[in-house]
């Protein structure tokens, strides 16, 4: 989540103007390993967050949902954030009872709370509840000018990166190449470069496309687009919806026309959600108070970071959620009808 590092800068400055009543200074996350079901010893602290690297955009996030919840508070702060590596260090921390609430990417949670993939050996997180739904992060596939290629059916027989295996960036393309029915392959041997070397292995010509999975617009996007007019590659929406019906934990977006020069029209795209979790461990009644501070002042909250600009409150309830809710929420939103 180390992405758009100049812009998430200036986010972080402006946070700082009340990162004393909203993120109170905090080292990294670091844990134990306790036993899954030992409870938490009672502690007099504030609320704490799990969130993510400090220049990525889940830091700002949670620091914008601590910001409502200490306004509310009226007080001594209520709320502080804790970065982390990611969603795995957070879900670990949640667990271990370490931090109350976390930001994790909707297809960590699913995995987490059924004990498969990075989450086996831990086995089955039983107890983690979804609180609401927030930011989406999507995905782009560009293509070098003269490559032949303008569908995602073009893809066949290309040098075509994929990502790092076990990476954010691996898993959407991978997402992609099944939504169309393609495989790793029907493309050339694949490509594993990290990210923040494919826009120059693009420009140079010695990959044709790449996959670019992250908030838009992304700098290593625009950089491909603006230094060698690397072009967006087109998938049919109805084929990605198809996809989405299968996979709870995925949800259909687009990249907006205007995201990046020349581009004229939206593309469709696929995306992950982060989601706001807790664990069975805090009553419904606080839960509760937490969604009610959020979306009692969810004009402002929206604001607070760009993004989560453009988040509706419908999403909220839904969106990306593919664990159960924790009863706080579910009585939330069925209250409010949002459900």
């Amino acid at each position: 989540m180390g992405r758009l590092l100049a812009a998430c800068i200036l986010a972080a400055s402006a946070f700082a103007s009340f990162s004393a009543q909203a993120q109170a200074p905090a080292p990294s996350i670091t844990v134990p390993n306790p036993a899954p079901s030992a409870a938490p010893t009672p502690v007099s602290r504030p609320l704490l967050i799990g969130s993510g690297e400090v220049t990525g955009f889940y830091y700002p996030a949670a620091g914008a949902l601590c910001r409502v919840l200490n306004k509310e508070a009226g007080g001594a702060p209520a709320c502080a954030v804790l970065p982390s590596s990611g969603s795995a260090a957070n879900l670990k921390a949640l667990r271990a009872g370490a931090v109350d609430m976390a930001l994790v990417q909707a297809q960590a949670a699913q995995a987490a709370q059924a004990g498969i993939g990075p989450f086996k050996e831990a086995g089955a997180f039983s107890e983690l509840r979804a609180v609401m739904s927030l930011h989406g992060e999507s995905v782009l596939v560009l293509a070098r000018q003269g490559a032949g290629i303008e569908n995602i059916s073009d893809l066949k027989g290309k040098r075509v990166n994929l990502g790092r295996p076990g990476s954010f960036q691996r898993a959407m393309a991978e997402a992609v190449l099944e939504a169309v029915g393609l495989s790793e392959g029907d493309l050339a041997p694949a490509v594993e470069l990290e990210l923040s070397e494919q826009s120059p292995e693009l420009c140079e010509g010695n990959v044709d496309a790449a996959f670019y999975a992250g908030v838009h617009p992304m700098p290593e996007a625009e950089m491909a687009v603006n230094e060698c007019d690397a072009q967006p590659v087109a998938i049919k929406a109805k084929t990605l919806d198809a996809y989405v019906k299968a996979h709870n934990w995925i949800t259909r977006s687009s990249i907006r026309k205007g995201a990046y020069d020349g581009l004229k029209d939206d593309v469709a795209s696929l995306q992950v959600r982060a989601l706001l979790v807790a664990t069975t461990r805090t009553d419904a009644d606080t839960v509760q108070r937490w969604l009610k501070a959020f979306h009692g002042n969810f004009s402002a909250l929206t604001h607070l970071h760009p993004v989560l600009r453009g988040l509706g409150k419908g999403e909220t309830a839904k969106d990306g959620i593919s664990i159960p809710l924790h009863d706080g929420a579910d009585k939330f939103y069925g209250e409010t009808g949002l459900k």
